[in-house]
């Protein structure tokens, strides 16, 4: 069986199995040296310490990363910064309970243990369990949530009060 399909280097006939893997030249070291082109591997940076290797031609490479595949990705700290957006609206016309009916209290609440809000409570443990100190904490926190206010004293406080249960 034959291919049909000639090298466009020399003009020698493809066998079926080149032609059929998309290949447009012979395996003679001339034609290899002349189009053969090697795989393009390229090193994509994705945080501080890891890269993503990506296997492809540079054309694909380049129209994936303008399309934003290879752009750093929303890296908050686990706070619910957005809480206003996506959530989802009351309907307008829900039916209330009863005022007689009994409460069923799905989730107790416990009592503020200090002077300070449940996301500083968050933030001030999610760095102390990455390692850092009341002060790193304070001026880790300064820089990613100034609007939070936590200061090396709330930090020190909210971790010598325990953790919630």
């Amino acid at each position: 069986m034959t291919s049909g399909v000639t090298c466009v280097e020399c003009g020698v006939e493809l066998t079926e199995e080149r032609a059929q893997l998309g290949y447009r030249y012979c395996t003679r070291e001339s034609c290899q040296a002349r189009h053969h082109r090697g795989v393009a591997v390229t090193a994509i940076g994705v945080n501080k310490s890891a890269e993503v290797f990506v296997v492809a031609e540079p054309d694909e490479i380049r129209r994936r990363g303008e399309a934003g595949e290879f752009a750093k990705k929303d890296s908050a700290l686990g706070l619910n910064y957005r809480s206003g957006v996506g959530a989802p609206a009351k309907p307008a016309g829900t039916a209330r309970a009863p005022s007689g009916a009994a409460k069923v209290p799905s989730q107790r609440r416990q009592p503020p243990r200090g002077p300070w809000t449940a996301q500083q409570e968050k933030i001030v443990r999610l760095y102390h369990d990455m390692g850092l100190s009341p002060r790193q904490i304070a001026e880790r926190a300064s820089q990613n949530v100034p609007r939070l206010a936590i200061t090396e004293r709330l930090a020190i406080q909210i971790l010598s009060a325990g953790r919630r249960r």
